[in-house]
């Protein structure tokens, strides 16, 4: 059959469709806002949804997976090796999740995997599989509800994780679609309709149940997706029909739910299993499960007014309640029951001229309750048709009354109030004054008492929870909340009744409210309570009993990316040193810094996919903020980009431990527990380390116990060198007395005798003794001073004595060697010399017999323990 055959088919079988149904929905019943490539998208042909545990939606499309967080869209992409060969499927597109880390893909005989904390596709499933010991070629692959993994091989289905194996017969002709399980048993479900129940202990098969007899088979074999309940499994079958079956594991039982005549896509269950979603080539079913009502919309409505007639190729509810559709060539249309609150009327519905402005500037009520309102110079009546469609019927002035034309034309300029002038005023049952200007809202609530009116007035701005600094209009409804519009959107203020505290809900074009801005003075409250405001292109209308609540955040708020500096740190990249991010952002719980990784943004998503924009952030960077810090997606100026993403930036952080908090809500008076928590070190510089300040306590004890010791050691030093100056003053003084006796004796000597050589006269020999030898030794020695060359031998002849006695006498009275003899005597006089200070080095060790000065010097320091120099300074000092 040729495509045109197949496309003329499904539209014949449409109309027929269209005919036949015994219910039908108008989709106005669903208003749906348009979201794909255009938002970021990567294509616009939907394959399959669902939401992962941190309530990101996961979008696949024929050219990849899409990962949204209510704001933006991230891709993985799919390479060629990333694809594993499933020889027996040979179905639709199919998503299975399993835990928070992997989704596994199946598609007509094929297998991917995604490991979602790296947020990249498994490269090699077949190593994947031997790793877990599964060696045959994997021929399906099924995931149940609790998340365990089966797998298929040849007549033999395994868990992956716990071993449990179940042989299948061999030879069986059937085909096995899916896989599901509850608390008591495995259910195998197979193409012909069939349901195998088997024991998971045991692997014992312990009945089976067929949905349909053999001769439907052909009806409903081809392809199975089977939904747990609370009770049961539902399954959609396909094959030359579409069906929706429903199993009783309790008593056993099918029951056909639902039959079509042509595919049925995919099937969603809500929870409590109250009603049943079910996509096919045009629009989409709903059936009630507890009446069995169905209702079918064939075309869907944007909040544009767009109708929209496409095959929906996936249908899913998410945790917040909201409505995904899956468009063949369309993107996705998103609708949640508290969206679009507003009813819009745009100039569409006005009967003038596309060339014509429509602004509308007034509206007032009669008598009989009809409602007017005025665009320029032309004045309109708002009524509905036979439908209940509203519809605006041109009126000439005339044909009101005096009062309702007075009222429409009622001036909308500035008002006057505490000699300010303000663009809106309204004083409400409270008796507080909202005073509306181009830059703020301004709230007085002393009522007048102060009369100099000096009390000072709390100021909102679009940083505070307003819509827009520009405030047009403002009036209190019937249930004393006060609603402000502005040039971008409306603001429904509610003051708390105990703590009077003040509570912002916005609304924008995803509520029903005018794309332009409104105009100044244009609100109306009518006698049911009813709410008009005028704008450019068009109104807006709020029914008082419309319900406002909104449907609030299940999940805690995702942490979607990290920037450093600016730049965003992608995933498994080293930064300097370290890898910051191991893992996606989302998974990531701790952070690790280097001391110079210090200006930081954490981008946080609350995933409020009714209206991002419509989002109050509080965060708190624990060790740094000392209390929380509020912010709103929608404002300017504080730590949120204005589209719903939180951006909260820090700079130049110390080193230390912190931790980033952050909360959402869609109501900003309503907070719940659900509380984002990453853990944060910046790791101080090496020199500030503990190791570094264990090194330098280390250091600088060395240092002081070094510098004690070298303290003692010159003390000591200083000591004894103090105690050899001593020393060497007294030797110099007996040295100068022994001289000076020795003159004395010579001279007595010389009176009494004279004798040209005294150490040959036998007379001085027989009387002499040990201090005559001496004084002789030393005679001796100190005539020859300047005679470099006088030796021990010299010093032996002159004394007539043989060298072996000479150095035996002197070693007993003097115990010194005749060569230290002679070298003492040459540096007592050098001392001598040098004490008197006349001469220098070199002339003294000329003098005293030394070869050169720097010998004298050596041996001058080894007798006295200071140099030459040092020893004449101090010979100075001491006289």
């Amino acid at each position: 059959m040729t495509a045109n055959n197949r496309k003329n088919t499904r539209i014949l079988l449409f109309l027929i469709l269209c005919i036949r149904m015994t219910l039908t929905v108008s989709a106005g019943d669903f208003l749906f806002t348009s979201v794909n490539t255009a938002q970021g998208l990567s294509d616009n042909q939907i394959r399959y949804m669902l939401q992962l545990p941190d309530g990101r939606m996961v979008f696949t499309t024929n050219g990849s997976v899409n990962l949204y967080d209510g704001v933006h869209f991230s891709y993985l992409h799919r390479k060629a090796e990333n694809v594993y060969p499933l020889k027996q499927y040979d179905g639709y597109y199919r998503i299975y999740q399993c835990g928070d880390s992997l989704l596994w893909i199946k598609d007509r005989h094929k297998l991917m995997c995604i490991h979602l904390p790296q947020e990249e596709y498994i490269a090699d499933l077949d190593s994947y599989f031997r790793e877990r010991d599964i060696h045959e070629p994997v021929e399906d692959l099924f995931v149940d509800h609790s998340g365990r993994i089966w797998l298929l091989t040849s007549r033999t289905l395994q868990e992956l994780k716990t071993g449990i194996r179940m042989a299948l017969p061999e030879h069986e002709q059937r085909k096995l679609q899916d896989v599901n399980s509850d608390e008591r048993a495995i259910y195998l479900f197979y193409h012909t309709g069939e349901v195998a129940c088997y024991d998971p202990k045991t692997g014992k098969r312990l009945y089976e149940r067929a949905a349909y007899p053999a001769s439907e088979r052909e009806n409903f074999g081809y392809t199975s997706l089977v939904v747990k309940s609370e009770k049961g499994f539902y399954q959609l079958r396909n094959g030359r029909k579409g069906g929706l079956f429903y199993f009783n594991p309790q008593n056993r039982t099918w029951q056909k739910l639902f039959e079509q005549d042509y595919t049925l896509n995919t099937l969603i269950v809500t929870p409590q299993s109250e009603k049943a979603y079910v996509s096919c080539f045009h629009g989409f079913w709903i059936i009630d499960l507890k009446n069995g009502e169905q209702q079918y919309i064939p075309v869907l409505e944007t909040k544009k007014g767009q109708l929209v007639s496409t095959e929906v190729s996936t249908i899913f509810q998410d945790a917040q309640g909201g409505l995904w559709i899956g468009t063949f060539n369309r993107g996705l249309l998103y609708h949640h029951p508290a969206m679009h609150k507003l009813l819009n009327v745009s100039r569409t519905s006005f009967p003038v001229s596309p060339e014509e402005d429509v602004t509308v500037e007034a509206f007032a009520e009669d008598d009989d309750h009809h409602i007017y309102l005025k665009s320029h110079s032309k004045i309109y009546q708002l009524t509905t048709d036979k439908e209940g469609a509203r519809i605006l019927v041109p009126v000439s002035a005339s044909s009101i009354s005096t009062e309702t034309a007075r009222a429409l034309n009622r001036g909308s300029g500035n008002q006057s109030y505490r000699n300010q002038s303000y663009t809106a005023l309204c004083t409400d049952s409270r008796g507080w004054t909202w005073a509306g200007t181009a830059d703020g809202l301004e709230l007085f609530t002393d009522n007048g008492q102060t009369p100099d009116h000096t009390a000072s007035p709390r100021v909102f701005y679009r940083e505070n929870g307003l819509s827009n600094n520009f405030v047009q209009a403002i009036i209190e409804d019937k249930n004393n909340n006060i609603w402000v519009t502005t040039s971008n959107g409306i603001s429904r203020i509610h003051v708390h009744p105990e703590n009077q505290e003040v509570g912002f809900t916005n609304f924008n074009q995803l509520d029903g409210a005018l794309e332009g801005e409104y105009m100044q003075g244009a609100v109306f409250e009518s006698s049911d309570g009813t709410l008009y405001f005028g704008g450019i292109d068009g109104f807006t209308i709020f029914c008082p009993d419309q319900e406002l609540a909104t449907p609030g955040l299940p999940y805690r708020p995702v942490f979607t990316t990290l920037r450093l500096y600016g730049e965003k740190v992608n995933t498994g990249e080293r930064y300097g040193n370290r890898i910051i991010l191991p893992q996606a952002a989302p998974y990531t719980t701790k952070i690790e810094l280097d001391y110079n990784q210090n200006f930081l943004t954490f981008e946080c998503s609350a995933l409020n996919y009714v209206n991002s924009e419509r989002t109050y952030y509080r965060y708190q960077l624990e060790g740094i903020d000392k209390q929380w810090m509020n912010a709103f997606a929608s404002g300017q100026g504080n730590a949120t980009v204005g589209n719903g993403i939180l951006q909260a930036s820090y700079t130049n952080l110390p080193p230390g431990e912190y931790t980033f908090k952050v909360a959402a809500s869609d109501n900003l008076l309503q907070w719940n527990e659900n509380i984002t928590k990453i853990q944060v070190t910046i790791h101080a510089p090496w020199w500030k380390t503990t190791t570094a300040y264990v090194l330098y306590t280390v250091a600088l004890l060395l240092i002081v116990s070094g510098s004690i010791r070298l303290y003692i050691y010159q003390t000591k030093k200083k000591m004894e060198q103090q105690h050899k100056e001593e020393i060497l003053l007294l030797r110099i003084r007996n040295l100068i007395e022994q001289c000076n006796n020795y003159e004395a004796e010579q001279k007595n000597r010389s009176e009494k005798k004279d004798c040209p050589h005294p150490a040959c006269d036998t007379n001085a020999t027989a009387s002499d003794n040990g201090s005559a030898f001496l004084v002789q030794a030393i005679e001796l020695v100190e005539k020859n001073l300047d005679v470099s060359g006088y030796s021990v031998e010299q010093l032996s002849r002159d004394l007539c004595m043989e060298r072996t006695g000479l150095y035996r006498k002197l070693v007993t009275l003097l115990d010194q060697s005749p060569s230290l003899f002679i070298r003492n005597i040459r540096l007592q006089r050098a001392a001598q010399l040098l004490a008197e200070g006349q001469l220098s080095v070199t002339e003294i060790a000329e003098r005293t017999g030394f070869s050169s000065s720097s010998y004298l010097s050596k041996c001058f320091q080894e007798m006295y323990g200071c140099r030459p120099s040092e020893y004449a300074e101090k010979a100075k000092k001491s006289t």
